[in-house]
């Protein structure tokens, strides 16, 4: 049996759960593009002092790699 592979966007300031506004954390997403959007409107919103937002890949509840950085990917598009 294969588990379903899915995207979490999780907070890098520790032991963060709850909602940043009406947008809950960690948030779960079946496809990268979705968690990554999400993430980059979270990392527009926080505060000046919050560390930001990331989004890891999991297959069931087991990481696959490291964090994977929106902001990075975002110098590559241009």
């Amino acid at each position: 049996m294969q588990k379903k592979q899915t995207f979490w966007v999780l907070s890098k300031q520790l032991n963060e759960i709850g909602h940043f506004g009406k947008r809950p954390i960690p948030a779960q997403f079946k496809t990268f593009e979705e968690a990554k959007k999400y993430c980059r409107e979270l990392n527009l919103r926080r505060g000046a002092y919050h560390p930001g937002y990331y989004v890891e890949e999991r297959i069931g509840d087991k990481p696959v790699s490291a964090k994977k950085s929106v902001e990075n990917e975002e110098g590559e598009d241009e």
